[in-house]
């Protein structure tokens, strides 16, 4: 009985390590704009070249008169279920364009749904996901990774044409011209070949082995849930010390072949509500 236990756990964690393949994709920018709100004023103007900051106009003008500079960048997200989106990072590079003063330039940049089209109203669209902040002399902000996997997560369809979007902002009152010239970077995102299992819900302990619970997906038609790779392991662990319910022995042994175990379930773990 322990041999074959053996056996079971060298099968399962072999057919693990081939559910764990993955592949990067980086996505260039399907668009990338930049507004100029001028100031004072209310006109809008759409500029070529992509920048973020306050722009002081020259010859002889009063301070406080330039444009306010806020850009935007989207990106055609490649088809896949959102539990196929291990993470995803956004990131793009600036340098000072003219810029004076000790003070560094408060820079948010928020994500947003979009759909590859250019809009004045992307400009302020969105949920914040970093805030940054650049010197006039020295930009490591620009080099920052940015995590944005929830909001990729949460656009990504197995099948159809999504975007997502993101706009770069000046968020401080600094006084005096502190513009940046951007360059539009790569969204980059990590697939992996089957579901993830999100921590979304936690399946009750079986009575059987104490202390036991397996993280779960939502339960498909037939009552079962994918445990994936992670529950998976957890769920092997019981197995192994002969505990869990019979149904759920019976499936994982049967089911060993696939590295999925599918745990039945007598009600449909509650839903957690997406944050962007």
């Amino acid at each position: 009985m322990k041999r074959n236990n053996g056996l079971l756990l060298a099968g399962l964690l072999a057919s693990t390590a081939g559910i764990a393949a993955e592949r990067t994709i980086a996505v260039p920018p399907k668009l990338a704009m930049s507004w100029g709100y001028v100031i004072p004023g209310t006109q809008v103007n759409p500029n070529r070249t992509m920048g973020v900051g306050f722009w002081q106009r020259s010859s002889g003008a009063k301070p406080g008169v330039g444009a306010l500079f806020v850009s935007t960048m989207e990106y055609q997200l490649p088809e896949a279920s959102p539990l196929r989106v291990r993470s995803a990072t956004f990131q793009f590079s600036g340098k000072q364009s003219q810029c004076v003063g000790a003070e560094p330039v408060v820079i948010d940049v928020y994500a947003y749904a979009a759909d590859g089209q250019a809009d004045v109203a992307d400009a302020k669209a969105g949920s914040r996901v970093a805030q940054l902040s650049a010197n006039c002399s020295d930009n490591p902000a620009f080099s920052r990774p940015i995590d944005v996997t929830a909001i990729v997560r949460h656009l990504s369809v197995p099948a159809g044409i999504r975007h997502v979007g993101f706009n770069i902002r000046k968020a401080n009152n600094r006084q005096g011209p502190g513009l940046f010239n951007l360059s539009a970077g790569k969204l980059t995102i990590v697939l992996v070949d089957q579901d993830l299992v999100l921590p979304q819900a936690t399946a009750p302990a079986d009575p059987a082995s104490p202390g036991q619970a397996v993280v779960v997906m939502p339960p498909s038609a037939d009552g079962t849930v994918n445990a994936g790779p992670n529950g998976l392991l957890k769920a092997l662990g019981t197995l192994v010390r002969g505990g869990g319910s019979k149904a759920a022995r019976d499936q994982a042994r049967g089911e060993a072949a696939d590295g999925i175990v599918n745990l039945p379930v007598t009600a449909p773990p509650a839903a957690v509500p997406h944050t962007q």
